[in-house]
């Protein structure tokens, strides 16, 4: 089956929706059978048919691709480069995908557990 540059958008677009799947702060996030659920919903409303195993699949693949991506523009980011000098990637789907994961690959900032006493 051809997966598309328009059928893998409208995956996407499906699959941020399901935030159980992909955000691990979502509180049922480790409930399978809802998981499963999600996953459901997503291939019912995919206007191409094809089966769940292939559907994660693609999903496996889309977030390898991510994964390259978003890992050469944060090495872009160095201290003292410019806005110009970080990576854009070419990407069709980079963007969509950076727009809701980018809170999940992003560390949060660890609080500092120091005790300051003031005298």
């Amino acid at each position: 089956m051809p997966w598309t540059n328009e059928i893998i958008s409208e995956c996407l677009t499906l699959y941020e929706k399901e935030t159980i799947i992909w955000n691990p702060k979502h509180e049922e996030h480790k409930d399978r059978n809802l998981i499963h659920d999600a996953w459901i919903r997503i291939q019912q409303q995919l206007s191409i048919n094809c089966s769940l195993t292939e559907l994660k699949k693609k999903k496996d693949t889309l977030m390898g691709t991510f994964r390259k991506c978003h890992a050469k523009v944060k090495g872009s980011m160095k201290t003292g480069s410019g806005a110009e000098d970080v990576f854009k990637p070419e990407w069709f789907a980079y963007e969509q995908m950076a727009r809701f994961l980018n809170s999940t690959y992003n560390p949060r900032k660890t609080k500092s557990s120091e005790v300051i006493i003031i005298y």
